[in-house]
């Protein structure tokens, strides 16, 4: 069966005088050969088939990598705006750099397998996006070599930079990377990534390895040598705006379960976060982010925080129970709600007694020690929760007060468990207005 020419990929960085520069030209024009063939070829279809541009007598085993085949494919596709097909098949790819993925690309992945090769020893990715717009990623599974990578290699599933939009990433399965599942990175506030979709996918088993707070003598605290906080979450997005995470399964991370950066207009709902080794549920700078009828469950840090300078995100309806430290700690934030939430038997670690270490409240509203953004706490609510909090935690809800810390309503919630105390301290305790919460009886079983 004849084929499609293979194509490589130039190397754009070495483009310093003309002959490279002429090189390039005949790489698009190959492109635009390529496409024109492809087209007469299949007149009458809308998807580019990768198994087009597969030698013949191609494993479907992932035995043998053809990474450069598959980026041909992706190539004809993107100057064509048309759909790609993967086959059901094991997908080998031994180079870090992963397939890059053009605008106007819609990739149909079902029942697809991308092997990532464990002697990688790059940063990287499976797929990289760099400021596309109007791309899909559905279905199929990426599994990564976490257990046998070097510690500092940091390899995403989906890496999406620059002025994103109109992105939708469905029904796929990522494991074992060491870096995010999903990490979409905006330049900054005035070049943010819009319109994200990430929907009923699961991720499991991914992320840079961090070490607790609280690690002994001799043992990793923090991230480990050679990844930085952009590895922490299973889904990172920094600089997003209108974006939406549903129906998703964030299990067993090894850092943090999510990490929203200095994002705005978020929904964030009908997920599951659990197992990760730190925090579940990680809300940072954030605006108008609303977390609802969530699963946050068995976290080794902080079931929820939303911390410096978050302003108008809202937790509603969410179970987040079992969490190593608070179920919920939101310093340095204002306009902030948590309503009609079940914080069940959080804070499950031992800590130290100075002041910043008391962390195993369900719920503490204070000023951070560390807080880049200097942000005041203001007008934040704390209504119609249920909170079973155990003998060993210092309180149901703790708040400390400050100049900085100012109209805290805490109002209608149930207080169940062995300790039913919600505990006020500082010096301005008039700062804090607690209304109609109830006491439950205590269990003495």
């Amino acid at each position: 069966m004849n084929r499609v020419p293979l194509l490589l990929m130039p190397d754009y960085r070495r483009f310093h005088d003309l002959r490279a520069m002429a090189g390039l030209l005949l790489f698009f024009a190959a492109i635009a050969g390529t496409r024109a063939a492809y087209a007469n070829k299949h007149p009458d279809s809308a998807c580019v088939s990768v198994t087009d541009f597969l030698p013949d007598g191609y494993v479907v085993d992932g035995s043998v990598s053809y990474q450069s085949e598959v980026q041909a494919a992706l190539a004809v596709a993107g100057e064509a705006r048309r759909n790609v097909v993967f086959a059901p098949i094991k997908y080998f790819l031994d180079d870090a750099k992963g397939l890059s993925v053009s605008s106007g690309v819609t990739l149909l992945m079902n029942g697809a397998t991308f092997i990532l090769s464990p002697d990688i020893r790059d940063d990287g990715q499976t797929f990289l996006g760099e400021g596309v717009r109007d791309v899909c990623f559905c279905g199929g599974t990426i599994i990564g070599q976490n257990h046998q990578w070097p510690a500092g290699t940091n390899v995403r599933g989906i890496h999406l930079t620059g002025r994103t939009r109109q992105v939708r990433i469905k029904n796929m399965v990522m494991r074992d990377l060491s870096s995010n599942g999903v990490g979409v990175f905006g330049p900054d506030a005035a070049n943010v990534a819009r319109d994200l979709w990430l929907v009923d996918t699961t991720i499991n088993n991914c992320c840079n390895v961090y070490g607790d707070y609280q690690a002994g003598p001799g043992e990793l605290r923090g991230p480990e040598k050679g990844s930085d906080r952009k590895d922490q979450g299973s889904v990172a997005l920094y600089f997003v705006e209108d974006f939406v995470v549903r129906g998703c399964r964030f299990e067993a991370s090894r850092s943090d379960g999510t990490h929203f950066f200095r994002c705005r207009n978020g929904q964030f709902t009908d997920n599951r976060v659990c197992r990760a080794a730190m925090g579940g549920y990680f809300v940072e700078t954030c605006e108008h982010v609303l977390a609802a009828n969530n699963v946050i469950r068995n976290n080794g840090s902080r079931g929820v925080t939303i911390e410096r300078g978050s302003r108008a995100c809202t937790l509603v309806g969410n179970t987040v129970e079992g969490s190593g430290r608070e179920g919920l700690w939101m310093p340095d934030s204002s306009n902030c709600v948590a309503t009609n939430n079940l914080f069940l038997r959080n804070g499950r670690k031992d800590n130290g007694q100075s002041p910043h270490q008391i962390w195993d409240a369900n719920v503490t509203i204070n000023e951070s020690n560390v807080d880049p953004s200097n942000s005041p706490v203001r007008n934040c609510v704390i209504s119609h929760n249920v909170f079973d909090t155990g003998k060993d935690q210092i309180a149901a809800v703790r708040v400390h007060t400050s100049e900085s810390v100012r109209g805290i309503f805490i109002q209608g919630n149930v207080l169940l468990g062995e300790n039913q105390r919600i505990l006020v301290e500082g010096r301005f305790p008039e700062h804090v207005r607690l209304v109609g919460n109830l006491l439950g009886k205590v269990n003495r079983d």
